[in-house]
């Protein structure tokens, strides 16, 4: 499930508060606005590499300068070095530790770097600081859900709609998170009708054609899953899921040839998309069980998707028995 990231590179140029500066303070925020300007520049060609540089040009020159961290961490971000993009929001925090902002920002990094007990303390303190900060309760409905403690989730997931709604926003990420939520639960009818709330803000979402898809997979309703895959595809050729439930509505319907192409086209897109091979034992269980052992062991041995080993493992046993007689 997505979360959101909230960095984006701000154009400000205050340091700090003005009654904080004396005279020589002043002289240094202003020579290091120019670099902090430069900067910006440089970030909004996505030249970014450059963009650090000149950041850290106005920190040398006056260390406070919170937007040339904040700006500075972004960057690092976007160049994939998210241990240094910890250390510049830790420190941005330092200097001001009340913004909820950086708080739910820093629990991405950690969150992507699998620290999930940090990533949940920075949400929690991002939401002691500002209980109407709608995206740390997003992204920690997403952490929730993922531990598996879908109350709690389903909770802030509620709260992240209802903040956005009365902000006059329809938030289609609010609705596709708590419909996700919602069909995780086995509440189908109102994962469809959050999914529907979702299409309707925006139909050029594939994950949203792509969720509602799996809800038409449950209802058995196999074109209408068809179709809304396809859509998926149509609004992103590379996006993965999308075969990987195309594949599963051609097989519930029986027709294991074009099943078979739409996942192997998901492993073309996504070489670690180790379900995949899962689905592929069960395509061919019934008809090649030598092809359908091979796939069951090639799901167990990534490591991946332990919620399906035992039925791997089982599946395996019975087709080495049928195999031998």
């Amino acid at each position: 499930m997505k979360r959101f990231i909230l960095a984006l590179l701000s154009v400000a140029t205050i340091a700090v508060a003005a009654e904080e500066l004396n005279d020589a303070d002043k002289k240094s925020v202003a020579e290091a606005n120019q670099f902090f300007e430069r900067g910006n520049k440089f970030a909004q060609d996505n030249s970014l590499q450059r963009a650090k540089s000149e950041y850290q040009k106005a920190l040398r020159i006056f260390p406070r300068h919170v937007d040339a961290l904040y700006n500075l961490a972004v960057a690092c971000e976007k160049l994939g070095q998210n241990d240094e993009a910890v250390e510049h929001y830790r420190h941005y925090l330092d200097i001001r530790p009340n913004d909820a902002d950086v708080w739910t920002q820093l629990g991405v990094r950690y969150d992507e770097d699998g620290q999930k007990t940090e990533a949940q303390a920075a949400y929690e303190k991002a939401l002691a600081i500002d209980l109407k900060f709608g995206l740390a309760h997003h992204n920690l409905g997403v952490l929730l859900k993922e531990r598996g403690d879908l109350d709690a989730a389903q909770k802030h997931f509620e709260t992240f709609v209802k903040l956005e709604e009365d902000a006059g926003r329809r938030n289609g990420d609010a609705y596709y998170s708590l419909g996700a939520l919602q069909l995780a639960r086995g509440h189908v009818k109102e994962a469809k009708q959050l999914f529907q709330q979702a299409l309707d803000v925006d139909p050029s979402i594939s994950y949203y054609n792509n969720a509602m898809g799996d809800v038409y997979l449950i209802e058995a309703e196999i074109e209408m899953a068809i179709s809304a895959y396809k859509k998926a595809m149509e609004k992103d050729a590379k996006y993965a899921p999308a075969y990987s439930g195309l594949g599963d509505a051609y097989r519930q319907k029986g027709d294991r040839v074009e099943a078979d192409k739409a996942y192997r086209r998901a492993l073309e897109l996504r070489k670690d998309y180790t379900l995949i091979h899962y689905k592929l034992g069960l395509l061919f269980e019934a008809t090649n069980p030598g092809v359908a052992i091979k796939e069951f062991e090639t799901y167990l041995g990534s490591g991946k998707n332990a919620e399906f080993q035992t039925e791997a493992k089982a599946k395996i046993e019975k087709l080495k028995q049928v195999q031998t007689k």
